[in-house]
């Protein structure tokens, strides 16, 4: 499977998308979402701060808690 990633900018309600030469689909699925940023490589940490800004949960103590069984006595 062939797939291309990009963030492009709109312009005019239109956007633009490059195929490689290479590129054999006859038919594909183009899927839009809006961007926030995009994150720059020689930036080491920003991927940590998108993926915090996105993972951060609410546990209460009892979520975290494993119930055990009582053992058996033979």
């Amino acid at each position: 499977m062939q797939i291309i990633r990009e963030i492009k900018k709109i312009s005019g309600k239109k956007i633009t998308i490059d195929l490689p030469d290479n590129f054999s689909a006859e038919e594909v699925e183009i899927i839009i979402m809006p961007c926030k940023k995009v994150l720059h490589v020689h930036d080491e940490n920003a991927w940590k701060k998108d993926f915090l800004s996105i993972s951060q949960w609410q546990i209460e103590e009892d979520d975290i808690k494993i119930k055990s069984w009582p053992i058996e006595e033979f």
